[in-house]
């Protein structure tokens, strides 16, 4: 009976490299592969990794932990292999323990590390991987800390399966959340499958092939577009002395767009908050498109700046601007996620962009950014 949680707990360790390399395959460069048990636990031939679990809460990286030594030394005897690799980490759910060698790591210069490391006193457990540390080039060494990078206190594998798996962006922004935990097993399926299905028994993710099956598995969940919910908001005048905007517009004496202007810009910060509120996965495209919509305007400024003279009427040039602007961005009704957005929102978003001061509608010639 007691070796079934230590054979479960081995088991699990596997499971969780598993769960790693998805995360690698869900950040993957196009044309690439990550291999599994091989170049490494987790590798795509420029950074190798190895995962390192365990159940404990408290497990700390101590001197002569054997993860640390293990590795180092696995890396060294194979290191023609590994000399031309960009990176290579120590992914564990061990803690760096306080006082250690391994403390501040990342602050410590190549040289400090190698001084470090080969100074420690050796015992039983980590005796073979230290002297064959030791016996290494030195200068080769230090090259090779240099590139070692030591990822401490990662989430445990239930904790990376809900907190990293479950809510990575790859999975989160097209899956609803009662599908995600369906169509992750799908994909840690398709990682087993790899090994299970390869005819030379090399663990490899072909990326281009995962996207092909990562889509496939999606096309099952897919999330329709959000219906693009309408507002009914109109403005109360009375109020308008509290919107940047209007005392834009009133500036430039165009009194006669402050109605209109107010009720797109209230209309279209009510449909934004509900489009949140229904979806918040939303929140990233909504954002990009007032960026555009911004990098547009902004374009399109420079082009009246340069018509500007001294004998200009700037403000008369300043409606003109904003009446422009308004037709160029009225056009925009495509947002990743939602269908049939009504024209208000790119003129509300465009007001939403002058009341938050990203553009400014007031012509001057010195103005020379917004």
């Amino acid at each position: 009976m007691s070796s079934k949680p230590d054979a479960s707990t081995k088991i699990l360790g596997f499971k969780y490299q598993e769960m790693v390399a998805l995360k690698e395959c869900f950040e993957a460069k196009d044309g690439t592969k990550i291999y599994l048990e091989c170049l490494g636990d987790v590798s795509d031939r420029k950074t190798s990794t190895e995962v390192k679990h365990s159940i404990k809460d408290d497990k700390k990286l101590i001197d002569t932990h054997i993860d640390f030594w293990k590795t180092l030394s696995n890396i060294i005897t194979e290191y023609d292999t590994f000399r031309f690799y960009d990176k290579f980490i120590l992914h564990t759910t061990a803690e760096i323990k306080a006082g250690s060698i391994f403390e501040k790591w990342k602050e410590l210069n190549k040289t400090d590390k190698k001084k470090n490391i080969l100074a420690i006193t050796s015992n039983d457990t980590i005796k073979s991987y230290y002297n064959n540390v030791k016996a290494f080039d030195k200068k080769e060494l230090e090259n090779l800390l240099e590139k070692f990078e030591i990822k401490d206190n990662q989430e445990s594998a239930k904790e990376y399966y809900k907190k990293i798996l479950l809510n990575h962006p790859a999975i989160k922004n097209i899956i609803r959340e009662p599908n995600r935990e369906q169509f992750l097993c799908s994909l840690l399926g398709y990682i087993s499958r790899e090994l299970i299905v390869s005819e030379t028994f090399v663990w490899e993710i072909d990326i281009d092939s995962f996207r092909n099956n990562f889509q496939s598995y999606v096309n099952q969940y897919q999330i329709e577009d959000l219906n693009f919910p309408i507002s009914n908001a109109t403005a109360d005048l009375s109020s308008k002395e509290n919107f940047h905007f209007v005392n834009i517009l009133e500036h430039i004496q165009y009194e006669r767009k402050i109605g209109t202007s107010m009720n797109n810009y209230l209309k279209a910060s009510e449909s934004q908050i509900k489009m949140i509120k229904a979806r918040a996965s939303l929140c990233e495209n909504l954002d990009n498109y007032d960026e555009d919509i911004k990098d547009d305007v902004l374009e399109l400024k420079v082009s009246h700046l340069d018509q500007l003279t001294d004998k200009c009427n700037t403000k008369e040039k300043s409606r003109r601007f904003f009446d422009d602007s308004i037709s160029q961005i009225s056009s925009k009704t495509t947002i990743e996620g939602v269908r049939n957005i009504r024209s208000y929102y790119p003129k509300g978003r465009l007001l939403h962009n002058i009341e938050i001061k990203a553009i400014d509608i007031n012509l001057k010639l010195e103005d020379e950014s917004k």
